[in-house]
């Protein structure tokens, strides 16, 4: 499993941070949230998950 910093966005804010554990960005994002997700779209609400070990960063909704 790796580690991910979950932080869900409105627009380019970040209104809440947690950290993760998971096998994919997309399980770290739904654990956190509660909610299903997939690939980001303009939204004004979305989800921001970070691999903290490879910095890589995925948007989601």
């Amino acid at each position: 499993m790796k580690t991910y910093r979950v932080e869900e966005m409105a627009r380019e804010v970040a209104v809440s941070r947690h950290v993760a554990n998971a096998d994919t960005p997309w399980e770290a994002a739904t654990n956190v949230t509660g909610k299903e997700v997939q690939g980001r779209r303009e939204e004004k609400f979305w989800v921001r998950v970070t691999d903290e070990q490879g910095r890589s960063v995925y948007k989601c909704v």
